[in-house]
């Protein structure tokens, strides 16, 4: 972990929709993403999301983000997510068409 960086508990981040504004907290230590219904967050209308897109898990009190061998990838930050990365507070996740900004936990619903 970055030492500049602060812990951060399940239930202390969000995903944030960029077009939707929808907000999903970040709950539990894996959230999958996708198109297919069995994901926790799904997308089912990006025709650019694969099945089992993505996921962002928590470990070692930090967030994570990688791709699944998505078809079409996933970025971070306008980068191409090559392997797992850690996530900060401001990042841009794009998976297909779709962006999801990580923030500190706000309260949402789900």
């Amino acid at each position: 972990m970055n030492q500049h960086q602060k812990t951060i508990p399940l239930g202390g981040a969000q995903l944030v929709n960029k077009t939707t504004s929808e907000c999903f907290v970040l709950e539990r230590s894996v959230l999958k993403i996708g198109r297919d219904e069995g994901n926790d967050l799904t997308l089912p209308d990006d025709t650019y999301v694969s099945r089992h897109h993505a996921w962002v898990l928590h470990m070692r009190g930090s967030w994570w983000v990688e791709d699944l061998g998505s078809t079409n990838g996933t970025t971070l930050n306008g980068k191409s997510l090559e392997e797992r990365k850690q996530l900060v507070p401001g990042d841009a996740i794009k998976i297909g068409r779709t962006e999801l900004f990580f923030e500190l936990s706000q309260g949402c619903d789900v």
